[in-house]
């Protein structure tokens, strides 16, 4: 943003003037006149620019000095969180991996155990009605 400095000088100027009932009626003018250097000579013709005190102008440089630092501890944070983001992301996808790999080691286990769980269950159910039968004939022979 370009700016210059100047000068402010305020005048006032008084007048009278008769009026046609012939009261004399005073009038008075007040004129503000900004002096700048030329070589400060930054402006277009027909240009708006805004004209403010000293103090408030090193106040604003100041907010926005301030606001500067905080978006650039803003970005930093968020490249930090990006960072530690894509460490947790690996470091999940790794444990999943390793998840992964117990579950298919412990299903590996799983299924043949499940097929001797399934022969136990049918001697036992054998064994039962063998059971049975030699109940029924032992009831029947005596």
């Amino acid at each position: 943003m370009g700016y210059v400095e100047g000068t402010v000088k305020k005048y006032i100027k008084e007048y009278s003037r008769k009026l046609k009932n012939g009261k004399i009626k005073k009038y008075q003018t007040k004129q503000v006149q900004i002096t700048l250097s030329k070589k400060d000579d930054i402006f277009q013709d027909e240009e708006e620019v805004i004209i403010m005190n000293k103090d408030v102008f090193k106040e604003y440089e100041k907010l926005n000095s301030t606001i500067e630092k905080q978006e650039n501890t803003i970005y930093s944070l968020k490249r930090k969180i990006e960072s530690l983001k894509s460490d947790q992301v690996e470091k999940f996808g790794e444990k999943i991996k390793k998840l992964n790999k117990e579950c298919i080691s412990l299903q590996n286990e799983h299924e043949p155990l499940k097929d001797k769980f399934d022969l136990l269950k049918k001697e036992i159910k054998y064994y039962k009605d063998l059971n049975d039968k030699l109940k029924e004939l032992i009831l029947k022979l005596t």
